[in-house]
């Protein structure tokens, strides 16, 4: 449905809205998915980590796929890809997700490898090559080392891109070697259609405009909920444009900043509801952001009402 590579560009990451009844709020969901298409965002990825995507059932888990594939594709907007995160503990679970991800209308699929020990190569390798086997939807290897305790390597990558119709790496941005580990994932993979991308959001806003390399893609949870500012900076980085002629980003490096003093999914929730996205906290056992908690992210949002219209994306 698009004529660029897959898994590029700035992919915007929802959270799952939830209702009064603790269920999935598909119209709240579609909102944020046609605010970020607005926006100029390359696509959307949903029920991520972002989007609590392990605590959903099958039944819950199609609903919202539909919904972010439909808004995704409203006449009103611009179509954009919609991918699907299928992690979960079990390859039985995986490929049944990644089954359904095609079945509601997915453009590609998002694996992260996990399990309660920290898996191995031949592992990982088998993993990827039996969702290559379930569906045809190109995936994107979702590296979360410091998480899984698994780090994948330029040589298994490549592999992949040969062997599991694998396109695309997200891949920490706070890395110490970042743009060494970009440099050697390319070499690797060669010329393999391949989008090499980053995730982090401190480390991408603080880097924007100083060290962070160029990079296929970012993929970021925070974009989804403040669209406009962040494709700003994004085509401000890709043009390596001074900072003061793109925007004021003091606000958006503090809310990002205060995000990381909270839990990663409850973070995301409060901020949601400050900026008027309905929804109640993440299912548990996350505990829900309390008010003090969220008295650093009022003040940041005080300050982006101050910031100059100038400062948002046209």
């Amino acid at each position: 449905m698009t004529s660029k590579p897959d898994f590029t560009g700035l992919l915007a990451y929802p959270i799952t809205p939830l209702g009064p009844d603790g269920r999935p709020d598909l119209d709240a969901l579609a909102r944020l998915v046609q605010d970020a298409v607005r926006a100029g965002v390359d696509g959307v990825t949903v029920l991520a980590s972002s989007g609590a995507g392990t605590s959903f059932s099958p039944e819950e888990r199609a609903a919202v796929v539909g919904a972010a594939v439909r808004a995704a594709r409203d006449p009103a907007v611009r179509a954009v890809p919609v991918h699907v995160a299928v992690a979960a503990p079990s390859t039985t679970e995986i490929l049944r997700n990644a089954a359904a991800a095609q079945a509601g209308g997915a453009d590609g699929i998002v694996l992260a490898p996990f399990a309660y020990v920290p898996l191995v190569d031949a592992e990982v390798v088998a993993l990827f090559e039996a969702v290559a086997g379930e569906t045809d939807l190109p995936v994107c290897f979702y590296n979360r080392p410091a998480q899984s305790g698994y780090d994948a390597t330029p040589e298994v990558l490549a592999h992949l891109a040969r062997s599991a119709r694998l396109r695309g790496l997200k891949d920490p941005a706070g890395r110490t070697d970042v743009g060494a580990r970009l440099d050697a994932v390319r070499a690797a993979v060669g010329g393999e259609p391949f989008s090499v991308g980053l995730s982090g959001d401190l480390a991408m806003t603080e880097g924007a405009f100083t060290t962070l390399p160029s990079s296929d893609a970012w993929h970021t949870g925070v974009a989804a909920l403040v669209p406009d500012e962040y494709v700003t900076m994004r085509r401000a980085h890709l043009d390596r444009r001074p900072l003061d002629a793109v925007m004021e980003r003091s606000w958006l490096l503090a809310l990002v900043r205060e995000l990381g003093r909270l839990r990663p999914v409850a973070g995301l929730h409060a901020l949601a509801g400050l900026l008027g996205v309905p929804t109640g906290p993440p299912r548990g056992p996350v505990l829900p952001t309390t008010a003090e908690q969220a008295d650093g992210l009022r003040a940041v949002l005080a300050r982006r009402a101050a910031a100059p219209e100038t400062g948002r994306a046209t």
